[in-house]
């Protein structure tokens, strides 16, 4: 059933240079934690690629994950994805300020397409989401079909 295929992307990159090598591990586990603990099972088998330099007071996290299901298994959980994930964001800039964090994220479930990019500065305690131009095409199409149904009723 090509209508339930599930297809999740993301990719995080979290940097800061001169950083005590306390903090550095300290991050690394929080960031650990929060998505390994995380309800939702599509952020929960994030692998994260660890490439912090602790001589170099160097962080360095990367995370790069596809999930790709023919037949979703948990509805609910892709519906919330995105939603979640951003929240997982949101926080991760609020509570890790002097990091330089970037990125993107896309579902493509039930015939919708919706991808973002983000990023948060050092410094600041946001995250910035900039939706992605194939999502306006993708609402002018649906609006598009939406309105071609209702005009053959």
């Amino acid at each position: 059933m090509a209508d339930n295929a599930l297809k999740i992307k993301y990719k995080l990159y979290l940097e800061a240079e001169d950083v005590s090598q306390s903090r550095i591990l300290s991050s690394a586990s929080y960031l650990e934690n929060v998505l390994h603990n995380h309800a939702n099972p599509y952020i929960k088998c994030a692998q994260i690629d660890n490439e912090s330099d602790l001589d170099e007071f160097e962080l360095r996290l990367y995370v790069d994950e596809t999930i790709e299901e023919a037949d979703c298994t948990n509805v609910d959980a892709a519906e919330a994805f995105l939603d979640e994930f951003a929240d997982v964001l949101s926080e991760i800039a609020h509570i890790h300020s002097f990091m330089d964090m970037e990125g993107s994220f896309s579902v493509s479930f039930e015939g919708e397409n919706i991808a973002y990019d983000f990023r948060s500065e050092p410094g600041d305690g946001m995250c910035d989401f900039i939706e992605r131009k194939e999502n306006c095409l993708s609402e002018k199409v649906n609006s598009a079909r939406k309105l071609k149904f209702h005009t053959e009723d």
